[in-house]
């Protein structure tokens, strides 16, 4: 945001462009942003040392200034500066007219566009660091700030007019009264880098040597310590006449921190001052923001064809378990050739006839008559609760062979060994009671081979 710079003066008015510069004794007309820099006409700035809270500090000068009767009437009261020394506090401050300071005051905010109204004496402290001092020169005011690791110093003087005899007897007996005060200090010897800044002066010939360098001479020689020229520019006024100036160095010295007008014009010049930047970090922003969508575009169509191509391999795998499935249908007759099997493994389970009834003719010895071995089929509600077929034997005691009375449980015992459980049945009604007149029956069931079971006889 390009700035004009408007410089208050005694009774003139600088108004500074690119390359260009309007005197007035008025008010100049703005068209666009300035900046202005005041020397308040009839303000007295200076620095005072002062006890307690720096909250008071606007009284005490007010009352100290009226006390030593440099003030009379009704004053604003600038504080630039409060810098703690020891037990107190040093500040640096400006006492403005209260006419002119409500003129100025007024004057900036009245602007269509950002005016921001600036001390001089603000933006000389800003430019400055222990060790370091400037001086300005504007017209006929000569102003010095300084500052030392302990110490705060300023002066000004008035010239009786601007020409050059009269500004070079302001600038040796200004330099000789900054000569004594930094003479009073026995702890900083070290000598002072000053620079000089002259904002209005009417540009030399070739062949003579600048105004602005012969004050900062004359300057440099009653203090003893070395100046330097802050960088010069040329502008031109109405009339063609070339003016030399300091103000462009001073420009960018400025900061809105220092202005003093309200906080909503302050933030209203930053917010604007930082549109172009925000504008080209949004810019950035867009920039990046497209590129990401771009890149997640791409990834989506790189997705989106991975679907595709996983839909075709699910749709080819479908069709080939379709072909399967197809093939694995059970051919015809199937069920029947699984009902042969599963009768023949029927057949298979359980006791063996064949087997069996050899193993019941062993057992018998012949000291028991073998009457019946039957096949026994499991009642329908038991087909799964044992064996799906058992042997029924049907016998009678031999009385004439082998022990008496022990037919039955020696035959009993030798089916335990041939691996069978045998259990006693009504040999009428297929109960769990003997019979008798010798005749018993048994239901023969597989055992393992290391089951003991009690011989239980059946009742003869």
């Amino acid at each position: 945001m390009s700035m004009h710079s408007i410089v208050q003066l005694a009774g003139r008015w600088l108004s500074f462009g690119q390359d260009s510069v309007a005197i007035s004794e008025t008010r100049p007309r703005l068209e666009g942003p300035a900046w202005l820099f005041a020397e308040f006409e009839g303000g007295n700035s200076g620095v005072m040392s002062l006890e307690g809270s720096s909250a008071h500090a606007v009284a005490l000068i007010e009352k100290r200034l009226r006390a030593d009767g440099l003030i009379d009437g009704d004053a604003k009261i600038l504080i630039h500066k409060n810098r703690s020394m020891g037990a107190g506090y040093q500040t640096l401050y400006t006492a403005v007219p209260l006419d002119t300071w409500q003129q100025s005051y007024a004057w900036a905010e009245a602007q269509p566009d950002h005016c921001l109204l600036l001390p001089i004496t603000s933006l000389m402290w800003r430019t400055l660091k222990p060790g370091e001092g400037l001086i300005v020169h504007c017209g006929r005011q000569m102003s010095v700030l300084a500052l030392r690791k302990h110490d705060i110093i300023h002066r000004a003087s008035m010239a009786y007019s601007e020409d050059p005899s009269d500004l070079s007897m302001t600038a040796s007996a200004l330099a000789q009264q900054v000569a004594d005060d930094l003479s009073r200090s026995d702890e900083e010897r070290d000598p002072l880098l000053f620079r000089w800044c002259s904002l209005l002066l009417p540009a030399s010939e070739a062949e003579q040597t600048p105004l602005n360098e012969r004050l900062a001479e004359i300057f440099s020689i009653a203090t003893g310590s070395q100046v330097k020229q802050v960088p010069m520019h040329i502008y031109r006024d109405e009339h063609g006449q070339s003016w030399s100036s300091g103000i462009a160095w001073m420009r960018t010295q400025a900061s809105s921190r220092d202005a003093v007008n309200p906080l909503p014009s302050r933030a209203a010049y930053l917010a604007e001052w930082a549109l172009p930047m925000a504008s080209a970090a949004s810019l950035v922003i867009a920039i990046a923001l497209g590129a990401l969508g771009t890149r997640w575009m791409l990834a989506a169509h790189d997705a989106n064809e991975r679907s595709e191509a996983i839909s075709q391999e699910i749709s080819t795998l479908e069709q080939e378990a379709r072909l399967l499935a197809d093939k694995a249908n059970m051919p015809a007759g199937l069920d029947g050739a699984l009902q042969f099997v599963s009768k023949a493994k029927a057949l298979t389970d359980g006791i063996d006839p064949v087997t069996g009834l050899e193993s019941v003719r062993r057992a018998a010895q012949d000291e028991v008559r073998i009457l019946r071995v039957r096949v026994e089929q499991p009642a329908p509600g038991q087909a799964n609760a044992g064996p799906p077929r058992t042997l029924r034997v049907d016998g009678m005691v031999d009385a004439d062979r082998g022990t008496p009375g022990m037919q039955i449980a020696a035959f009993v015992e030798r089916l335990r060994q041939e691996g069978f459980d045998p259990v006693p049945l009504d040999p009428q009604s297929g109960g769990a009671t003997r019979a008798g007149g010798g005749v018993f029956s048994y239901l023969l069931k597989t055992t393992t081979p290391t089951s003991a079971d009690a011989v239980t006889e059946p009742t003869t």
